[in-house]
């Protein structure tokens, strides 16, 4: 039975059950299903109903991210007042993206859901009948609520089923049952927390069988535990700030990327590369990359407006036909600057030494394809679909003579729709993890995923002692990793295996040179590399792509080159040699401890609080810039910029109006998003009936 089918078959079965009233304002008591004592059957309809509420939420989860931020223009003459409302933050309450409504349809089909289950029955053995469908309910609800909160900041929080119009009017008018993120998020991860320490994985998302949607399992459809509470924990900690929160979400993407059988590696094939050292030809597999693989979930979409819900994303962002070709999204001056000020890094490596090119800073060496300058990820998503002087333009004066396609949302022109909107792409939780990680107080771990990838090799070559010694403290939940390369290493397996430093080599590898040609240390297959290389190349030997700065490194002590002196011959040496002798011995014994004290006086200043916050603010302007690189067009950039926000000053004490970091305040590079959004608002205007 096709995924469209079983949706309206649910559907159908949902809609002849209890009537209730609707109430079609801010929150909607709009569930059917209003039994008691679910039968299996009944449970099936109702997760497809929850699905179904779902598909109203594909487009927005896009779009509400990413027009109202920097990266994106509306071309006011190709677009909606909607749109383009939310490209100036000035969102009306009638907006048709302003629906928190919704969101609510999602929250109370999963409590009445949750009311009425039979979660204590048993199957066979000792696990429980309705497991997986409550685990992913209690997803679902979480989801939408902290969707809901990013949008919104306070809202209504209600986690019983609501099914009258009279119940819903109650709780939007009293301002009591209104909670913000701190008291919303307490709630879902203490709902879902207990799923973590099951040593159970992708086993607890539901399947129904081996049916497929467009090539999809229907597993997918449902969210992962462990990355729902990743992002829960990392969202939390943003707003109170509390390192445990931030500790938390970096074991949860640990754990979800390295639970055994199941990891999670980046795709390093699929990088954009230049192939020569004069910069003229290129590799342009990234813009390949953006399947139903890259994705650890998706809302899916139906393709006819027949069956149910469809997705317009393409439309906003790419020419088709019914668009006359004029997509109504438009990259910004601030994305192209911000690709283009990156400097990709081609490294060679002979047996006579290693030597790094770096790309021409001079636009036109570039020709017309000037996106190709800096990193080139942007050139792959967008520049390298475009082409202009369209034929068909010649025919219809109404259509647009270039045609633009922004690949993460597919190539052609027609107006096929996209039958799943993509969640939690792995890329992105990589650099979601290193976020955590450094608010944590590990920035050489976090600065590792932009620069290496993490794996056994890095961990053990590239974090200092200090570092690895904390983050062997961050043990896993459910289950037990350990690393066969520590077997012999009884100092390390005894306090590293379980931890977060394990990335077993067994599934994870690095490319590493020597003398000129690459070897692999782990893994062939799963090699892990630095997210900043997807775009900006050989990033893991590019001096100019640091951690410390010059003054910090300044401050490290130089220690002495000294040789042990050659004892003399006992029957020729003279007694002066010997007397010599005795007195380098000396000098160089004082010379190998002095060198100990300063290696240890590094260790030190490397590891002081001093060191670590410069290191954690240097991080933070990396991340925030891969997150642009990386996500653009995604719907992630308002939500990185509102949640690094609330990192700096606080969930509670960053108002309603946009303030940005400090490092673009003054800084030419983000002139345009200073333009565009400070002083905005925040959050959208909440509907209070």
């Amino acid at each position: 039975m096709k995924f469209k089918s079983i949706l309206m078959y649910g559907m159908f079965l949902l809609g002849v059950g209890t009537a209730t009233t609707s109430c079609e304002d801010m929150f909607t008591a709009d569930n059917n299903l209003v039994t008691t004592d679910l039968a299996p059957k009944d449970t099936l309809y109702q997760m497809m109903g929850i699905l179904k509420s779902m598909q109203k939420l594909g487009d927005r989860t896009v779009l509400l991210g990413e027009i109202r931020a920097d990266l994106i223009d509306i071309d006011p003459n190709h677009s909606s007042k909607d749109l383009q409302e939310l490209a100036n933050n000035t969102v009306s309450f009638d907006n048709v993206y302003n629906k928190p409504a919704d969101y609510y349809a999602v929250i109370n089909n999963c409590n009445v859901y949750l009311a009425n289950v039979d979660s204590m029955r048993n199957s066979q053995g000792t696990e429980k009948y309705y497991m997986k469908e409550i685990c992913a309910a209690k997803c679902f609800r979480a989801w939408a609520y902290l969707e809901l909160l990013k949008n919104y900041g306070k809202v209504p929080f209600v986690t019983e089923p609501v099914l009258t119009s009279d119940a819903a009017e109650d709780i939007v008018a009293n301002e009591g049952s209104y909670a913000d993120m701190q008291t919303i998020l307490d709630f879902c991860i203490e709902d879902l927390k207990g799923y973590a320490y099951l040593n159970k994985n992708q086993e607890l998302r539901q399947a129904y069988g081996n049916q497929t949607y467009y090539g999809m399992q229907y597993k997918s459809f449902f969210l992962p535990v462990r990355v729902v509470l990743a992002e829960l924990y990392l969202w939390r900690g943003s707003y109170t700030g509390d390192q445990n929160d931030y500790i938390n979400a970096a074991r949860m993407y640990h754990d979800y990327f390295t639970f055994t059988n199941e990891e999670v590696a980046v795709d390093a094939t699929g990088t954009a590369e230049w192939l020569d050292y004069e910069f003229r030809s290129m590799s342009v597999n990234y813009y390949l990359g953006f399947n139903d693989d890259d994705y650890e979930a998706v809302i899916p979409m139906d393709t006819t407006t027949y069956y149910g819900v469809t997705s317009g994303i393409r439309a906003v962002f790419n020419s088709s036909y019914g668009n006359d070709y004029y997509p109504a999204a438009i990259p910004s001056k601030q994305l192209e600057a911000v690709s283009k000020s990156q400097r990709y890094c081609l490294h060679e490596s002979t047996e006579q030494g290693d030597t790094c090119y770096y790309n021409p800073t001079d636009v036109n060496h570039y020709g017309t394809a000037k996106a190709r300058m800096g990193d080139l990820r942007y050139y792959c998503v967008y520049g390298l679909n475009t082409r202009s002087n369209f034929a068909e333009s010649k025919y219809n004066s109404n259509f647009s003579p270039t045609i633009y396609a922004v690949a993460k949302y597919g190539t052609n022109t027609t107006d096929l729709k996209k039958p799943y909107i993509g969640l939690y792409r792995k890329n992105i939780l990589y650099l979601h993890m290193a976020e955590a990680l450094n608010r944590a107080g590990f920035p050489e771990t976090a600065f590792a995923v932009l620069k290496y990838g993490l794996t056994r090799y890095v961990m053990d070559n590239y974090i200092s002692e200090d570092e690895f010694n904390r983050l062997c403290e961050i043990k896993s939940w459910g289950f037990g990793l350990e690393e066969r390369y520590y077997r012999d290493k009884p100092e390390l397996s005894g306090k590293a295996n379980g931890s977060f430093v394990i990335w077993p080599s067994t599934v994870f590898g690095t490319k590493i040179m020597k003398k000129g040609t690459p070897v692999v240390e782990g893994n062939q297959r799963n090699i892990q590399i630095g997210i900043h290389a997807f775009g900006s190349g050989n990033v893991e030997v590019d001096n100019l792509y640091y951690l410390d700065d010059a003054a910090t490194l300044a401050n490290l002590q130089d220690t002495t080159v000294c040789t042990a002196p050659t004892p003399p011959n006992e029957t020729l040496a003279t007694e002066e040699e010997i007397a010599q002798y005795k007195e380098d011995s000396v000098a160089y014994e004082s010379t190998l401890v002095e060198n100990a004290k300063i290696v240890a006086d590094n260790k030190a200043y490397l590891a002081s609080p001093e060191v670590r916050a410069k290191r954690q603010a240097r991080v933070s302007q990396l991340l925030l810039e891969e997150e642009i690189l990386e996500g653009m067009f995604e719907g992630y950039r308002f939500y990185d910029l509102l949640r690094y926000q609330m990192q700096e000053q606080g969930g509670t004490g960053i108002g309603t109006v946009i303030s940005l970091p400090a490092h673009y305040i003054g800084n030419e590079l983000y002139q345009g998003t200073v333009d565009k959004l400070q002083g905005k608002p925040w959050y959208l205007p909440l509907p209070k009936r």
